[in-house]
Formats: structure tokens, C-alpha cells, sequence
């Protein structure tokens, strides 16, 4: 299976398209996307690979899931699964929208001190990334899109929150 944006079809070349410069675009055909996979998330990401999605998600406050407009669409077909699909359902990476081999686990053969010496040196990364400003910190806000934080333990009081929490809240809105 080839990631959803390699090809000739239709859909890979829209799909293509998700990750344009063109800013314009680009939204235009994620929303004719989302528009044809019924505003289900799922189905979306599923045609799509998460990572080519992330910016209509976010943009909608769809990160956390969830659907957009429930409109009634014309057809009420369920999804369809190829042959090909159902084979390698179980090794599809959602990031990438795409069959891979699996991988071992780059934690294999290290002791507890190398993983926690490995994590250390990541946080510390991180620390260094967010103090220059190239990257900056976010979570979910109660809206369902991506919120800057203050502090470091704004991401751990986010990570507590159930999804389903920040959904009611969502839900609740509307």
C-alpha cells in the first residue's frame, strides 16, 4: 500500500493537494474531502493519513474527534473496505494513512537507565526548542483547538482530562 498522496487517482492527487503552499487551496480541498467522507473524522483520516488532515482538524476544532454537521447525506452506504485495506487493517500507521512493516521496538536491549538517560536528554531538547522559541508548547482547549500553554504543567493537567471530558465541553457549546 502507497501513502494516500502517492499516485494517480483522484484521491491522490486531492489528497497531494491537503499539503499545498497555497494556503487556499489547500483548505478548499480538505473541505471537499471532509465534505465526501460524509464530515466523519474517521473516514477521513483513514483516506487521508492524519498527518495530511491535522490542519482541517485543527482549523474545525476536530482534533479530539468527533464529527462535523450531521446533515443528512444522500446515501446512507456504510464504509467500504478494499481487499487490500482489510488485509493489513491491523499494521495501517494512522499518521500516514498507509500500510508498514512492523518495526522493533528502538527500546529493546536497554536498561531502565539508558530509556530514562534517552528521556531525560529528550525533555531536555524540548526545553531548549521552547526557551528559543522555535517551538511552542500546545493542548486542547475547551473549544477542541490547539490553546499555546504558559507552563509545562499545563500539559500535564491536559493529559489528565479524558477526551470524553473535553467532547462534553465541545458538545455543551452547541
Amino acid at each position: 500500500m502507497k501513502r494516500p498522496e502517492q499516485g494517480s487517482a483522484l484521491r491522490n492527487r486531492l489528497v497531494k493537494l491537503m499539503t499545498c503552499p497555497n494556503y487556499s487551496v489547500q483548505m478548499l480541498v480538505a473541505d471537499l474531502l471532509f465534505v465526501l467522507c460524509k464530515e466523519n473524522v474517521r473516514r477521513l483520516i483513514k483516506y487521508t493519513g492524519y498527518g495530511n488532515a491535522a490542519g482541517l482538524l485543527a482549523n474545525r476544532g476536530l482534533l479530539h474527534g468527533g464529527n462535523g454537521r450531521t446533515d443528512n447525506y444522500s446515501s446512507e452506504s456504510e464504509d467500504t473496505d478494499t481487499e487490500e485495506f482489510l488485509q493489513h487493517r491491523d499494521n495501517i500507521n494512522p499518521m500516514v494513512g498507509c500500510y508498514q512493516e512492523p518495526q522493533p521496538s528502538p527500546f529493546e536491549g536497554l536498561t531502565e537507565e539508558q530509556k530514562e538517560f534517552e528521556a531525560m536528554q529528550l525533555v531536555n531538547m524540548l526545553e531548549k526548542l521552547t526557551k528559543e522559541g522555535v517551538i511552542q508548547p500546545g493542548c486542547l482547549g475547551p473549544d477542541g483547538k490547539p490553546q499555546a500553554v504558559e507552563h509545562i504543567l499545563q500539559l500535564h493537567e491536559s493529559s489528565a482530562k479524558p477526551v470524553s471530558e473535553v467532547k462534553g465541553k465541545q458538545e455543551d457549546k452547541e
